[in-house]
């Protein structure tokens, strides 16, 4: 009888192990259902976030001690992860100019493009387009491409990143630097867009790369030469590359310790091989609109820019005399000319209202709005995650991680204009920044103008939190002396 009690308990005891076994399983399957989709996503973007830190944190020997394509493929590893996925979950209907955009592209494709006057007032809006019609026709008008091509990008910018930060500062440093490039949600939501200002980001990394190679590097006449090359190339989609070369120029002869023979040479070589460059893309645009490109071309863009009550954005008001005016005149020289002359006299009734006219307009810095109703509006049908409800959650991750960027980029510029020896490559950078920033104070204005800053942004608060732990340092030692 014992025996049978026994017997019969232990096959109670397994049939309960299996029940329970079966029910957590069952219960584990369903425990998402508990999870909203925004903390969802909150959950693995921080995961992967902490999980590429503590990979830094137990291989930092062999990252840190070894040379600089260990670190360079890691951080290429995990940039080619985190956009695979917003890639492959995030599919996105592209609206507004990015819709245009993926149009005029095919249109350039099948031969037919149709309003060219007015891509003969605004050639650059046609440089983004003849770039993805070339896909086009080697591989055909499929959907995905503007964002793998981004993808391919944007891998290489956090690369360089890393690079550039690394011989500007230290290994460490190096791959913070290009983490939080690899990691940016905004950077990464750029990814899924179609426009110019992720490939162009890229690029302006890629000149940076350059030049920071050939600062260092025996044959530097080389690397600049394709610094000015490739600023060029990031000009063709963005007609702010210039502010580059002349940020470039600008450090070589104020901070650069070589002979003055050696400035002067550099400077020309940056000059010519950009300046070739862009004649040589300008003629493909021209070719494809039928008009060389205007005299003042950033007349429209300082009309719209010195509009006090859309604080320099595009509005309709002006949209209207932009019509009236280019069916009367029909020269795209002459419409530019036109809006310049507006422009100039709006900003000349403005008087001293120009001060906290451009104040306002130094906010868009820290307007994320755009990126945030890209991700919870353009969803397409089709895509794997949708994403809705997302957008307070996610508005405030971006905003969050903009801040921070802003606010480390603010002490960056602060610390290098203050240094007497500054790394030559971040004194460029600064000055690329300053110059961009003074541009935008002054003309059009639009928070999604910021994806072509993003990546430089990042560099200059990695850099201005490691130059502010630094000082706090310094200070706190000074105390305890």
């Amino acid at each position: 009888m014992t025996k049978l009690v026994c017997f019969l308990k232990k096959i109670l005891r397994y049939v309960e192990i299996v029940i329970v076994g079966l029910l957590c399983i069952l219960l584990t399957v369903n425990i998402f259902k508990g999870v909203n989709k925004s903390l969802l996503v909150v959950l693995v973007y921080s995961l992967f976030y902490a999980a590429s830190l503590v990979t830094i944190y137990f291989l930092r020997e062999k990252f840190f001690d070894g040379n600089v394509v260990k670190r360079f493929i890691f951080i290429l590893s995990v940039s080619v992860f985190i956009r695979f996925l917003a890639v492959y979950f995030l599919g996105l209907t592209p609206q507004g100019d990015y819709a245009i955009y993926l149009s005029v592209a095919r249109k350039i494709k099948n031969g037919n493009l149709d309003n060219k006057l007015y891509f003969g007032i605004f050639p650059h809006a046609l440089n983004y387009p003849i770039f993805i019609s070339l896909f086009y026709r080697l591989l055909g008008e499929r959907t995905w491409l503007p964002r793998i091509i981004n993808l391919i990008f944007g891998t290489f910018e956090a690369a360089f990143g890393t690079y550039i930060m690394e011989k500007c500062t230290n290994p460490r440093i190096g791959m913070i630097g290009g983490l939080a490039i690899a990691l940016n949600p905004s950077i990464i939501t750029f990814t899924l867009l179609s426009g110019g200002e992720p490939i162009y980001a890229s690029i302006i990394i890629t000149a940076v790369f350059f030049l920071t190679v050939g600062f260092n590097s025996k044959k530097q006449h080389f690397w600049i030469v394709a610094a000015g090359i490739t600023c060029a190339v990031a000009n063709f989609f963005r007609p702010t590359g210039i502010i580059l070369i002349i940020a470039s120029i600008l450090v070589i002869f104020l901070y650069s310790k070589v002979k003055i023979t050696i400035k002067i040479k550099q400077s020309l070589l940056l000059v010519f091989s950009f300046a070739v460059i862009v004649w040589a893309t300008g003629f493909v645009t021209s070719s494809v609109s039928g008009y060389t490109k205007p005299s003042y071309s950033f007349g429209w863009n300082l009309f719209i820019g010195a509009n006090e009550q859309t604080q320099g954005r595009w509005n309709e008001k002006d949209a209207e005399l932009f019509d009236e005016v280019k069916n009367n005149l029909g020269d795209p020289s002459e419409i530019q000319k036109h809006f310049f002359k507006l422009g100039v006299e709006r900003y000349k009734n403005m008087g001293m209202r120009v001060i906290p006219h451009f104040r306002k307009k130094l906010g868009v810095w820290f307007d994320e709005s755009y990126v945030s109703r890209v991700i919870t509006e353009w969803q397409t049908q089709y895509t794997r995650f949708k994403s809705g409800d997302l957008q307070q959650t996610y508005s405030l991750i971006i905003n969050l991680y903009n801040i921070l960027i802003m606010s480390g980029a603010i002490a960056a510029l602060l610390f290098l204009s203050l240094e007497e020896k500054p790394p030559l490559i971040l004194k460029i950078i600064s000055f690329y920044m300053i110059g961009s920033i003074m541009l935008f104070m002054v003309i059009e204005t639009a928070a999604r103008y910021k994806g072509a800053y993003y990546s430089v942004l990042t560099i200059l608060a990695v850099y201005g939190y490691c130059k502010t732990g630094g000082f706090i340092k310094k200070r706190l030692s000074r105390n305890n002396q």
